[in-house]
């Protein structure tokens, strides 16, 4: 729009609006500048007018949201198992169960593990020390979790445990302290004989 085309509707807006003779030169220096700044802004077209527009401020108070903690996911628990011990993973799921913070706990009846207290603790000791380092890569794995599944099966020997329970184990040994157990080698007969057990069948002979 030309200058005097702005200067024309700038006056003929001032004389409609009906401004009081002492306010039209303000009126007329406010609607001249609208109408400049609406001819540049169209002329820029929408890109423009879309980049102008002042961004919406965050608040304050607003923080990015903490990523939830992920989860144990079963099907990835009992395949990495089954894969690492060579029992299928009906057995194990039948036997054993995750929940979502990862403990491990033996679901058979502590009657079925073993024909004495020392065989059954053997067995929960095998079963769940080998669950948590193969099926969730725990190493060295945590002792004072075992114990909590033990005592929870009623078959807890404190006295015995580290010397007589764990320590007749060849799969299983006490790690530098009371509170770490680590696997050895043998880990897999002691692990194929707990899961026999709890199934009520006879160990291989070969099995601790």
């Amino acid at each position: 729009m030309e200058a005097d085309e702005l200067l024309r509707r700038a006056w003929e807006a001032v004389k409609e609006a009906g401004i009081p003779e002492p306010l039209q030169e303000v009126a007329f220096k406010q609607a001249f500048d609208f109408l400049a700044g609406g001819e540049s802004a169209g002329a820029a077209g929408p890109a423009a007018r879309h980049q102008a527009a002042p961004k919406k401020r965050a608040k304050k108070d607003e923080e990015p949201a903490a990523p939830a903690a992920k989860a144990t996911d079963p099907g990835a628990f009992f395949s990495a198992l089954a894969s690492e011990s060579g029992e299928q993973e009906v057995d194990l799921s039948d036997i054993l169960q995750i929940s979502r913070e990862g403990n491990v706990t033996v679901t058979t009846p502590t009657k079925d593990l073993g024909a004495t207290m020392t065989e059954q603790a053997q067995t929960v000791v095998a079963l769940v020390a080998g669950a948590r380092a193969k099926g969730l890569g725990e190493n060295p794995v945590s002792a004072d979790a075992v114990r909590q599944e033990l005592k929870r099966k009623h078959c807890y020997d404190g006295t015995n445990f580290s010397s007589y329970h764990l320590g007749k184990m060849k799969g299983f040994n006490a790690g530098s302290d009371k509170r770490e157990i680590v696997l050895t080698s043998k880990w897999v007969d002691d692990f194929s004989a707990a899961v026999a057990r709890a199934h009520g069948r006879k160990p291989a002979k070969n099995a601790s």
